[in-house]
């Protein structure tokens, strides 16, 4: 009998943890997507990008502005083009660091983007 009560007590105790973790993980990718959200034009004035969601960006590179997806996974971004072409383009990794007011993304391989590592401001 007292086993029981043990085993339960235990199974419940592991539930509430694994609860806890998970929610406090999804929390801190929000945040993370969060430091992304408004308009961020790169250091060289080339490239402007709109960071309109947590889930979703503009680049402005004429009319219309591409459109493209994203999510943040510690310290790298998952960047999908989703413009006029966009089942022909497959989604690609990137690392990203925040410096302050100051956006770093390596865009190696990253469609719509040149090949290279860009930094922004924030606007």
């Amino acid at each position: 009998m007292k086993k029981s009560k043990v085993l339960r007590l235990f199974i419940i105790t592991m539930a509430v943890f694994t609860l806890l973790v998970i929610s406090s993980c999804e929390k801190s990718r929000s945040e993370n997507s969060k430091k992304f959200l408004g308009t961020w034009i790169s250091t060289d004035l080339v490239d402007t990008v709109e960071f309109r969601t947590e889930n979703d960006f503009y680049k402005n590179v004429g009319i219309p502005k591409d459109h493209f997806n994203y999510s943040v996974s510690g310290d790298s971004i998952t960047i999908q083009y989703n413009g006029v072409l966009y089942i022909l383009v497959q989604p690609t990794n990137h690392f990203y660091k925040f410096s302050g007011d100051q956006l770093t993304i390596n865009l190696e391989h990253c469609y719509g983007f040149r090949n290279q590592i860009i930094s922004f401001t924030r606007k």
